[in-house]
């Protein structure tokens, strides 16, 4: 009984914790920009992914690679913002490009929109990916968990002195091969991998790493966001290597700055984080070490 009196004092503490944390999170938000960006484009890709882009100068001017967006369809019938992670952006133009698999209605109805429509978007939100000047990066995208990998392999292949960084793709089949067009003149090499063997190496991300580590010694980071089980092996590999690793997570998630905590997890050192507001982007150390 003490153990259970214990257990329920913790949980309290911590929620008394999370909700002081989460109302100074709402204080900032209010000054967290909220713009209402007009649709310049929302095309298909394929026939479940679309590209949507979006004039938001002010988001664009302040956002960085691994970050995310809160977005809210208007005209829709889902009540919260949506985040979405940034794909890419166009400084001189201030759009936005997001990346979305069409896979429930809030997704179903964004694809309706056409050219001209306005969405709210909120942001730039999280904590990115971080860059050092040593070494080449590896970057691993693996489903719509891609489409983070744009805009960082443009920072690391275009507005960095680095070389560029070597890109894996692990996709379903030759029909996503859409990817190449936002990626392969960042990089130093495009590598493929299919499900079904259609294109590239049959098999998963993971299978390829070990030969590209071979090919490419002066790799010196990972940075990978797709499934959790391709993240997890591939973190293994890297901590085991000695090569820094940084993981993009996804969670399901309502608010975006923390004070729901409908994305939280343990990390490996006991912390609880908040993907929204600690993330997206983690060590690999503390998520699967």
């Amino acid at each position: 009984m003490k153990d259970g009196k214990n257990i329920l004092a913790g949980e309290f503490l911590y929620w008394q914790i999370s909700v002081v944390y989460g109302l100074i999170l709402w204080g900032e938000r209010m000054n967290k920009l909220v713009e209402n960006g007009k649709i310049i484009y929302n095309k298909p890709l394929s026939d479940d992914v679309n590209a949507l882009c979006l004039a938001v100068p002010q988001v664009v001017a302040l956002a960085q690679p691994g970050q995310f967006v809160m977005i809210k369809n208007e005209q829709g019938s889902t009540y919260l913002r949506r985040p979405f992670g940034v794909a890419d952006v166009n400084k001189e133009t201030g759009q936005l490009v997001l990346i979305y698999r069409k896979a429930g209605k809030g997704t179903q109805e964004l694809s309706q929109l056409d050219s001209g429509a306005v969405i709210s978007v909120e942001g730039p939100l999280g904590k990115g990916f971080s860059f050092k000047n040593e070494g080449r990066t590896l970057l691993i995208g693996g489903g719509v968990g891609i489409a983070p990998i744009i805009y960082t392999a443009r920072h690391l292949g275009a507005e960095s002195t680095g070389p560029k960084p070597v890109i894996l793709l692990g996709v379903r089949n030759h029909k996503e091969l859409f990817w190449s067009d936002f990626v392969e003149e960042f990089s130093e090499k495009l590598v493929y991998t299919t499900d079904d063997g259609s294109y590239g190496r049959k098999g998963f991300a993971i299978d390829a790493v070990p030969d590209i580590l071979n090919k490419y010694p002066d790799i010196r980071h990972i940075k990978v966001c797709g499934p959790t089980i391709m993240m997890k092996g591939i973190a293994e590999l890297a901590i085991k290597q000695g090569i820094e690793c940084e993981v993009s997570l996804e969670k399901r998630m309502a608010c975006g700055i923390g004070v729901c905590l409908g994305c939280t997890f343990a990390g490996k050192s006991g912390k609880r984080w908040k993907v929204c507001a600690d993330g997206p982007v983690f060590d690999a150390v503390e998520v699967f070490g």
